[in-house]
């Protein structure tokens, strides 16, 4: 009897119950379209064969993404076959389904190209800009915390999702050493350097204007009550539209980029950016480092033809 790629998903469901909600919903996601694809040929996991794979690398092209109207991303193709070969070496290792899935089979999943991003980041007056923002807020603990806020993200690049998740234990400031522990992607910790001027904004923050509350979280809401992402986006949003600011996506996820792009503009090293950013592979970081120095390039030139004489 076939064995259907649904009834092999909703096994490796529980297999990632580890992983966030959010990441679990993007996994899901992602191979309910590639179970539905491969049903309506009548495909089951016991007949999958590597042109079926590159046969849905060719749907791909043709899915649009409902809200710009517009084809799925490359990045996003690639998203679906990082996801898709994840799932099938964990059923190629699964004692029921081992037999199904050939390694042969896992070699030739096709490996999508990504276009280079336009990756946005804030300008240095931006920056300023969301800094000088915090002082419209209506009491100055929330000026306070909001600079606190910023100068996290600026200073170490964590995600939106670390930062309302960051608890108070895991804040480490001393005279001679500042640095976050993060708990991250794929549960796994890492440790980021403060700067000067995000240590200083942190521990006022923290040790004179941070309320009294049972919750452990750095950062707490109006109500006193922990921080949450979508608080943290309005926050952004409010912020780029008291100081105006325009033309680049006003968002915690931008200033995780900037935070990237800079350390690469001042001769950082992008393995040990990969490691700051706690991402699971360097190739990832790598999209940074391209984008880097393409707008290097495009910036660092000069004209041929106003040079001409």
């Amino acid at each position: 009897m076939s064995t259907s790629i649904s009834f092999a998903i909703e096994a490796y469901s529980y297999d990632i119950l580890s992983h966030t909600p959010k990441t679990q919903t993007w996994y899901l996601q992602k191979l309910a379209v590639f179970a539905q694809c491969c049903e309506e040929r009548s495909i089951a996991l016991d007949h999958l064969k590597a042109m079926h794979l590159r046969q849905f690398a060719e749907y791909l092209k043709t899915r649009v993404n409902p809200k710009t109207g517009k084809p799925i991303s490359t990045y996003t193709q690639h998203g679906y076959f990082q996801v898709i070969k994840t799932f099938l070496k964990w059923c190629a290792d699964e004692e029921d389904l081992e037999s199904l899935v050939s390694a042969k089979m896992l070699k030739k999943v096709p490996q999508v190209k990504v276009d280079i991003k336009v990756i946005e980041i804030f300008s240095d007056d931006q920056v300023r800009a969301l800094f000088e923002a915090t002082k419209k807020e209506e009491t100055e603990w929330l000026a306070i915390r909001d600079r606190a806020i910023l100068s996290c993200l600026f200073d170490t690049g964590m995600r939106a999702s670390e930062l309302t998740g960051l608890t108070l234990e895991h804040v480490y400031i001393t005279n001679h050493d500042a640095y976050l522990k993060i708990f991250g992607k794929g549960s796994k910790w890492r440790e980021v350097p403060l700067g000067s001027r995000a240590r200083i904004a942190i521990h006022k923050y923290i040790h004179r204007y941070r309320p009294q509350s049972d919750y452990q979280n750095v950062f707490l809401s109006r109500t006193k009550e922990p921080f949450s992402l979508g608080g943290l986006i309005q926050l952004f949003k409010r912020l780029g539209k008291w100081w105006h600011i325009k033309g680049v996506r006003c968002s915690p996820h931008t200033a995780r980029h900037s935070y990237a792009i800079n350390y690469l503009k001042n001769g950082g090293d992008v393995f040990k950016l990969s490691r700051l950013l706690g991402h699971t592979s360097v190739k990832v970081t790598e999209n940074y480092l391209r984008a880097f120095q393409a707008k290097d390039a495009r910036t660092g030139g000069q004209s041929f033809l106003d040079n001409l004489k």
